[in-house]
Order: C-alpha cells, then structure tokens, then sequence
C-alpha cells in the first residue's frame, strides 16, 4: 500500500481535528479553555516560560481527548455490545483525561496565582 502524499496526510488530519470539533462537547470545552488561556496570555503579559507552560498543558489536554475518543472508538467498534473489560479500557483512557485535565489545573494556578494575588492586592 502506497503512503499518501503529504497534502493528503494533513487534509486526513485536519479531517479528524474537525470531527472533535464538531461531535465531542468535551473536546469543544478544551477548546474554550484553550481560547481562555490565549486571552489570558495576552491580557496579562505572560513571560515566554509561562507561556509555554499554559500552552503546553492546553495541548496536552486537547491530545489526550483526542486519544481517548480513538479508543472509544475502536472499542465502539470491535465490541459494540457492552463488555465488562472494553468498559475498563475506556475507563483507563478517560482517567489518563481527567490526569492531563489535573496537570493543567495545577499549571494554571502556578502560572496564574501570581497574577491574581497582584489584581486583588492592587
């Protein structure tokens, strides 16, 4: 099987990026976050090392849902009928979510607690 040129290969996942746009209300919410944070970076100045950091976790968190709809997909599929084990395997891959979800709270109140403790004493 031939691999496909590499404008196919970018149109195939730009594809799937706007399949989790358009059906996967966690991975929309992500998104919102993602666009939070782009505010909140230019709004309060971030430094590029904080930057990176929120970015970074944003990303982090968007790769992960996305992942995790792969595996949930393909559990969809191979066993559409409910089974024990395929229940544990896409309990696994939203649990790995909800740790990138954690890793990014925390970022965020590292790299933001600063900035809010100077709003509110000012």
């Amino acid at each position: 099987m031939r691999k496909p040129s590499l404008y196919k290969s970018f149109g195939n996942a730009f594809r799937g990026i706007l399949f989790l746009l358009k059906n996967e209300r966690n991975f929309q919410i992500e998104v919102l976050g993602l666009l939070i944070n782009l505010f909140l970076i230019v709004y309060l100045k971030l430094e590029r090392l904080e930057i990176a950091l929120i970015l970074m976790a944003s990303f982090f968190v968007l790769v992960t849902e996305a992942l995790n709809t792969c595996v949930e997909k393909i559990c969809d599929f191979v066993h559409p009928e409910y089974n024990k084990y395929i229940g544990i395997i896409k309990d696994i891959a939203a649990g790995a979510v909800v740790i990138a979800v954690l890793a990014a709270v925390l970022t965020g109140i590292y790299v933001y607690l600063p900035y809010i403790i100077d709003f509110v004493s000012s």
